[in-house]
């Protein structure tokens, strides 16, 4: 199974927040959990069956959340086999230790690592398990003790998976190495759990195949006149009104489920703004004023924030409360209900609201007006008396040096509007001006009155005689009101803390709903439909389009009908003519991803069912670097497909087998085809396209889950219309004297059975007995290939 991740020109359009992912394999199972940087959040995920050596679920968590860094912990093997999953260099010691680590793009130790390796043993597990237990979650009584640390734990996370409190202690103990100014406490606002059975999977080639994310392989723009960087379907729907916006979709684009409640939720969602326009408007009025809050609130836990980061904080917290405000004169409709709409109005009319309460205390508490006139932090007069008390007697001092310096600013013809005086720790009482030319020219620089204490950001800090002065006199003064000040900003910081993961929770409904909106926007400009989600093996489409193709050039719409009036699992389309195959599997991917993403679909109808994959073999990126030929490629992506696809999962297979010679190409689709086949019921919904028009020969049409289609087309080579044979332009073509094709079948054939009886030999140590040679010329699909070229090559007199 080949995972490649999609090209670099992507990278931009998916706007992936920074992600750090742990996992831990043992015995043929996975947990995982990873952090993320930007939410201030960390992510469990709860144990599976993972069997080595596909890794279905490791490979579908690297290409979802494309981690920054990574914490790997199992058996030796595992960690070797890492090398192909992740792509990277792994260099393993006789006894890896936790220092033990690997560089990601397989650089040379002296380069920075972004991949851990921690030993999996009882002593790591132990030591992981008591980082956890360690953790203080929001929620939690401040002195709580283990016991009932755990209790609150278990709540969350279920600790009789192993596996999962291992991968979440190692990343909290990897959060604890980091180097940040935060403690873990701060840094783990919350913890999710997530359960991978509602995860659909799509490997990363089919993403790339799809274009889900990349526009390197559309059309050019400007052979179309349109935009010269192309399409995707990520660009398409991206019709985002603020970055958090576009995080979430492409968090919900890069994450689609099989959950039928949450997919309800989203596409009733949708259904009620495209209903309720006017509200849609005024929600995108406000979501355009929210940016990142995750990362305003590490500033404010680290004290690097600003005067300018508060007040951008404020400003969030004062649209988003606007955005539930206007929700909650939604809550009387009776469609809002089950709606995202509906959640924000809720929570809205809670009076004890966290986003209420930090709103009007960040106003109450600090004067931000105020303090961008003096570039800092300004406590709100009222709020401490001692405080008001030191601040009018600074105030004063402020005046003085301004008053005494003011005869000498003037001579040098400054602008009084750029300069101002302030208090500095380490310096005392300064005058700050802006750098320019202006005060270039003036000579201050080399004014013997005025002293440069440092310069910085394009500002410059002057001293005096007058603040050197008042430094001796009033310095202690000053401390003195700035350690008040700093008090009441931990007071303030602390509280804010303590709300900030309920803060969070709304600001993340308020991107999703943006997301959804997004949704709505292009489901109106494009006439999209609403799908009916289903839980039977229905797949039933009516005028379907592609997303993109439509935009380029004139589309006609195709029709699907699967298992409704017909048990056709098993469609097989071929065509020996351009007729639009790969474009039409290609629609019927991408209209089965948005509905499990929660989007409308291009169609008239659509009843799609609940899917655990989609598994495509349509094209694959060739380099030289891979170390594969094309055809390799195809037999890796065919592998993993026959193996992982379950009865619910959708298979697209596109020309498989136009790599190799005419005859082993067909010869491998036919046998995966009959492979699936036998599965009856159980086989996934399946479409193949081939240019070998002579399939339906060797397949067993009459079989209830199979339907074949053949599209022949005629073309006039000269005055009359001869029909094309059964050849194809590839490595080699069908012969066309009929013995050769025979002799070449023969060997083919053999060298088929030839090879299973070499690895029979290897495997079991002796030779197969000659039933077993029967049975397998028997079963062998390729064999029965000799038995049509009998046929034609003899009459059928002589034909035994």
């Amino acid at each position: 199974m080949d995972s490649q991740e999609p090209a670099s020109a992507n990278g931009s359009a998916v706007n992936q927040a920074g992600k750090i992912l742990s996992v831990c394999w043992n015995a043929g199972a996975l947990a995982a959990s990873y952090y993320d940087i930007d939410q201030l959040e960390l992510f469990a995920i709860q144990q599976a069956i993972e069997p080595r050596p596909q890794y279905v679920l490791l490979r579908d968590l690297v290409h979802r959340y494309r981690p920054l860094f990574y914490v790997i912990s199992g058996p030796v093997f595992f960690l070797e086999d890492c090398r192909e999953v992740l792509g990277v260099s792994v260099v393993l010691s006789n006894q890896p230790a936790i220092s033990d680590s690997i560089n990601l793009n397989g650089t040379n130790a002296s380069q920075p690592s972004n991949v851990k390796i921690i030993e999996y043993s009882t002593q790591a597990q132990t030591r992981a398990k008591s980082r956890l237990l360690a953790l203080k979650l929001a929620g939690m009584p401040p002195e709580s003790n283990e016991s009932e640390c755990h209790t609150f734990l278990e709540s969350i996370l279920p600790f009789e998976q192993e596996l999962l409190v291992t991968s979440v202690g190692n990343l909290l103990l990897l959060l604890d190495t980091v180097g940040d100014t935060l403690s873990p406490a701060q840094l783990v606002t919350k913890i999710n759990l997530i359960t991978p059975s509602t995860q659909l999977i799509i490997d990363g080639l089919t993403y790339e195949a799809l274009q889900i994310f990349d526009t390197s392989r559309h059309p050019s723009g400007f052979k179309c006149g349109m935009d010269s960087r192309g399409i995707s379907v990520f660009s398409l729907f991206n019709k985002c009104s603020s970055k958090n916006g576009e995080e979430w979709l492409s968090r919900l684009m890069t994450q689609p489920i099989r959950d039928r409640i949450e997919l309800q939720h989203r596409h009733d969602t949708i259904q009620w703004l495209l209903e309720n326009v006017r509200y849609a408007n005024q929600f995108d009025q406000c979501l355009k004023n929210l940016s990142n809050v995750g990362l305003l609130y590490r500033k404010i836990l680290q004290g690097t924030a600003r005067n300018t980061d508060w007040k951008m904080l404020k400003k969030n917290l004062y649209y988003l409360y606007t955005l539930c405000k206007l929700c909650t004169m939604t809550v009387e409709d009776s469609k809002v209900a089950g709606t995202v709409v509906m959640e924000l109005g809720q929570y809205s009319c809670n009076p004890s609201n966290a986003l209420k309460h930090v709103l009007y205390t960040i106003d109450k508490c600090l004067d931000l007006e105020k303090g961008e006139e003096e570039n800092k932090i300004t406590i709100r007069a009222g709020i401490d008396p001692a405080i008001d008390r030191l601040r009018e007697q600074y105030d004063g001092l402020r005046q003085l040096v301004m008053e005494s310096s003011r005869l000498g600013l003037e001579t040098m013809q400054l602008d009084m509007a750029n300069i101002c005086v302030t208090f500095l720790p380490p310096f005392g009482f300064v005058i700050s001006t802006q750098v320019d030319e202006q005060l270039q020219r003036s000579g201050i620089f080399n004014n013997e009155s005025f002293d440069l204490v440092f310069q910085a950001d394009n500002t410059a800090y002057f001293q005096i005689s007058i603040c050197k002065e008042l430094n001796d006199e009033f310095g202690q003064m000053v401390a003195t009101m700035i350690e008040h000040e700093l008090a009441v900003q931990t007071r303030l910081t602390n509280f804010v803390g303590t709300k900030f993961p309920e803060v969070m929770g709304v600001f993340k409904q308020a991107g999703k709903l943006d997301a959804l909106l997004s949704f709505a926007t292009v489901a109106k400009m494009h006439r999209y439909v609403r799908p009916i989600v289903c839980d039977d093996k229905l797949l039933q489409i009516q005028a379907g389009r592609h997303v993109v193709l439509e935009h380029r050039r004139s589309y006609r719409t195709n029709d699907t009908s699967v298992g409704e009036t017909n048990q056709y699992l098993m469609n097989v389309i071929a065509a020996d003519a351009s007729v639009g195959k790969t474009t039409y599997l290609k629609e019927l991917a991408i209209i089965c991803y948005l509905a499990h993403v929660g989007s409308f679909v291009p169609a008239t109808y659509a009843k799609i069912p609940i899917l655990d994959s989609i598994y495509t073999r349509l094209d694959h990126p060739e380099s030289i670097f891979s170390g594969r030929s094309s055809f390799m490629s195809e037999l890796y992506q065919m592998s993993s497909l026959l193996q992982n696809a379950t009865a619910k999962s959708l298979i697209l297979i596109d020309e498989f087998g136009k790599g190799t010679n005419y005859l082993e190409g067909k010869s491998l689709l036919i046998a995966s085809i009959e492979h699936l086949l036998k599965r009856g019921q159980s086989a996934p919904i399946t479409f193949v396209t081939t240019k070998f028009i002579g399939i339906e020969q060797f397949l067993p049409t009459q079989h209830r889950n199979l339907l074949v289609k053949v599209h022949r087309e005629t073309r006039d080579h000269s005055r009359s219309s001869t029909r094309t044979n059964d050849t194809l332009d590839v490595t080699s073509t069908d012969p066309a004297d009929q013995n050769e094709r025979l002799k070449e079948t023969f060997q083919l054939a053999f060298r088929a059975v030839a090879f299973t009886m070499m690895k029979h030999h290897q495997t079991s140590g002796h030779a197969p007995d000659t039933e077993s040679i029967r049975l397998l010329m028997e079963s062998t699909p390729i064999t029965r290939v000799p038995e049509r070229c009998l046929e034609i090559s003899h009459s059928p007199s002589r034909a035994v």
